[in-house]
């Protein structure tokens, strides 16, 4: 990808299909730096599996929109879910212990903060907002 700015919209709706078109789209998106097709998938659908499973909203919406400019990759996520802030909310993962002795939950928000470079949450208007930064070379 060049300098020039690319965007894309995509819109999930929990549908079974919804796994297979996000990966299309990322395709689509990514052609050029096909390498970040499934780092960027892993990402998008931890956040989504919990908006599915923790979100509590029972007319699930989620809006990602990738935006490419000067070699940052952008992702903003929005879902219509209760107020969440996972940055901040989700349990910090205990990395020492064995794996039959490690308590489900937040790794997944961990792996994301160290997939990226920067994070933010907002909630604007009923709406979570998690923007996530990342240089892309």
């Amino acid at each position: 990808m060049d300098n020039a700015n690319q965007e894309r919209v995509i819109l999930l709706s929990k549908k079974i299909e919804d796994l297979t078109y996000l990966t299309e789209q990322l395709n689509i998106f990514f052609k050029d730096h096909i390498a970040l097709v499934n780092p960027i998938n892993l990402i998008i659908e931890e956040l989504y599996s919990n908006s599915i499973n923790y979100g509590n909203s029972k007319n699930l919406e989620v809006k990602v929109t990738l935006n490419m400019k000067n070699h940052t990759l952008k992702i903003k996520y929005e879902d219509n879910g209760i107020a969440f802030n996972p940055l901040t909310e989700s349990k910090q993962p205990d990395l020492e212990s064995n794996v039959e002795e490690h308590e489900i939950g937040g790794l997944g928000v961990y792996f994301i903060k160290n997939m990226t470079d920067n994070q933010s949450y907002q909630r604007v208007n009923g709406i979570n907002q998690l923007t996530l930064e990342k240089e892309i070379n």
